[in-house]
């Protein structure tokens, strides 16, 4: 346990030495200002220019207020594991007493964790319309392994950091899922199915156990297809 907590306490140091991960960190906080005062504010304007107001995506912007916290902070790990990568700091790592698994533990299941906690506080603070404990726990907690997803993503399909920038905004479109419910009703919105982020969306809009049950195959099959991958990428 000791190695872990340096291990992971080396990881801190890594982003608050990195100015650009300190600011990617804070950006949530940002985007839930934003969301909570900016878009009502907003809201007359878009009714005069537009015809139409934004308060019926309210619980979209919710979704992705919770989604966008911990994908950003799992960006954050991703890009510290290419970089030690880079180094061959991460095969130093793994065959030191804290091993491949606590570094994965340190890497990943602690920032994804943390940042589920973060994405609740987020949510918590700045929603536009859930106003369910129960359901904002959820969200967060099924953001946090939709984060850590991205982030393997990020990992297995880069070569080192200025790829995983670019590769960054393609898995952003993890997140895409989110949106399909809202604008498609009937049957053809299944295609999107094996997105995990769709059943987040699907869940929020009407729960039930039978949505939590296919967000979870869905995460645990992304899971694998991206595991060897990344896990070479750590040797």
């Amino acid at each position: 346990m000791r190695a872990l907590n340096r291990s992971f306490c080396y990881f801190i140091r890594q982003i608050a030495a990195d100015r650009m991960l300190v600011m990617v960190c804070a950006a949530p906080l940002l985007c839930g200002m934003f969301f909570r005062f900016g878009i009502p504010a907003l809201e007359p304007l878009f009714v005069k220019w537009f015809g139409f107001g934004l308060r019926s995506y309210y619980l979209l912007l919710d979704l992705f207020l919770s989604g966008i916290t911990p994908y950003m902070l799992c960006f954050v790990s991703a890009m510290v594991i290419l970089a030690e990568a880079d180094s061959h700091m991460s095969a130093y790592l793994c065959v030191t007493p804290i091993g491949k698994k606590g570094y994965l533990v340190s890497r990943l299941v602690f920032p994804a964790a943390l940042s589920g906690l973060m994405s609740f506080c987020v949510l918590a603070v700045f929603r536009l319309s859930v106003n369910s404990v129960f359901i904002m726990v959820s969200l967060s907690l099924q953001s946090a392994v939709l984060g850590m997803l991205a982030a393997m993503l990020i990992v297995s399909l880069s070569s080192n950091k200025v790829e995983g920038m670019a590769i960054s905004k393609l898995s952003g479109l993890i997140l895409f899922g989110m949106v399909i419910p809202f604008v498609l009703r009937g049957g053809e919105k299944y295609v999107f199915g094996l997105l995990p982020s769709f059943w987040i969306a699907q869940w929020a809009i009407t729960p039930g156990i039978c949505a939590i049950l296919l967000f979870t195959a869905t995460s645990v099959l992304w899971f694998f297809v991206l595991w060897r991958r990344f896990s070479l990428k750590l040797t």
